[in-house]
């Protein structure tokens, strides 16, 4: 732990701490010694130091430097001398109760305010579910949610419990009412099970664009469009891209064409990918094919369009749900403890973002970096919306 002293009063973090002081608490106002911001903002720093459990939660937020307590808003003890730090218990008794749906929506919100955008920049929003296999509701019910994170930019604005007695298919249309409000015309990606007629509707009707892919579990929508695009591969591909790395060459083309004779809701182009992958002799060792539609009209709806998209969709997968399993061991521990496993998912998200909004994309090595010296959380704490960001 560093021993440097630190100028809190010129690290605003304003921002982040209004944020989390907009989401309702749910205790009596007698009786409570510490704001809900302050245990929230707490709970925060010690998940920037890879925290993983209630407990290990607890132990790192009594370690939190006494300046950066104060800058967090910390009552003063003045019998003992220093800032009080809320323990275990009182966090754990919090986490249990709040309002984590509030929680993503504040969280998703503030973060989408952070981040800068180009003129003319296309927003592109991969959705997807998760399983958290260490949560459970009960010994046969795991807690499942349905997240939404910006393509490239590894930030999630949305996220929603999907409710115990049904699936994520049917809670896509819940997490877009969530997200926050974007400028221009957004395209949302999903994996295949998604794409079904009511999803496409949803998204539409939102204002945004969709781009799905097709698999077996839409057999006839599947036939309609690889009769489509079958000829296609006659052609030189329309779009191709190459890439070289861990010992193979893998190769994408893509071909595109209007989706005549498709029966699917506001669609109006289809593609499709091929994928071959070789050794660095230039034997071939796999090749696949997906196929992709899109409602988005216009000369933007490209075969380069649809490369992108579908690539990205896998973001969501390794951008955040392996960074929460690998740097939090998320599926590790069963716990039993009210909307707790939600909110943990939640500070896990806020961390992802407030580390890529400093540009910062190892985040496991940030967090033991953090974890070296508390003191380091505080700059990362700054934001765009201060004008302080660097």
């Amino acid at each position: 732990m560093s021993n440097e002293p630190v100028d809190c009063e010129q690290l605003d973090i304003s921002s982040l701490l209004a944020m989390l002081g907009e989401i309702p608490d749910p205790r009596k106002a007698k009786g409570a010694i510490y704001s809900l911001r302050y245990i929230l903002s707490t709970s925060l720093v010690s998940t920037m130091t890879g925290a993983k459990r209630l407990s290990e939660i607890g132990r790192w937020a009594a370690r939190i430097p006494q300046p950066l307590l104060a800058r967090l808003g910390a009552p003063y003890d003045h019998f003992l001398g220093r800032y009080r730090v809320p323990s275990e218990k009182t966090i754990r008794r919090v986490l249990q109760v709040i309002d984590v749906a509030a929680l993503d929506a504040r969280i998703g919100c503030w973060l989408f305010a952070q981040t800068t955008w180009e003129n003319g920049e296309h927003i592109t929003i991969a959705v997807d579910g998760k399983v958290m296999r260490g949560a459970w509701v009960d010994e046969k019910t795991q807690v499942k949610l349905l997240a939404a994170m910006i393509h490239g930019r590894g930030l999630v604005i949305g996220q929603i419990r999907i409710p115990d007695d049904t699936n994520e298919i049917t809670q896509v249309e819940n997490l877009l009412d969530q997200l926050p409000e974007m400028p221009g015309h957004p395209t949302v990606t999903l994996d295949a099970a998604h794409t079904q007629d009511d999803t496409a509707k949803d998204i539409v009707k939102h204002g945004m664009d969709y781009v799905m892919t097709v698999k077996g579990n839409r057999p006839t929508l599947k036939r309609q469009t690889f009769e489509r695009v079958l000829p296609l591969l006659q052609e030189p591909a329309h779009h191709e891209v190459q890439e070289r790395g861990h010992g193979r060459i893998k190769n994408w083309q893509t071909w595109t064409t209007k989706a005549d004779g498709i029966e699917f809701p506001h669609v109006n182009k289809a593609a499709i990918i091929r994928r071959d992958e070789f050794d660095l002799t230039g034997v071939r060792l796999t090749r696949e094919y997906a196929l992709a539609l899109t409602s988005a009209t216009g000369t933007h709806a490209t075969a380069s369009y649809f490369h992108s998209h579908v690539r990205g969709q896998w973001g969501i997968e390794n951008e955040i749900h392996y960074i929460r399993d690998t740097a939090w061991r998320e599926d590790d521990d069963p716990i039993y403890t009210g909307n707790t496993n939600q909110a943990f998912a939640s500070l896990r998200n806020l961390t992802i973002g407030i580390l890529r909004l400093n540009g910062r994309r190892k985040i496991k090595e940030t967090l033991e970096d953090v974890a070296a010296d508390r003191h380091a959380a505080l700059d990362l704490l700054v934001t765009a919306c201060s004008g302080s960001k660097r």
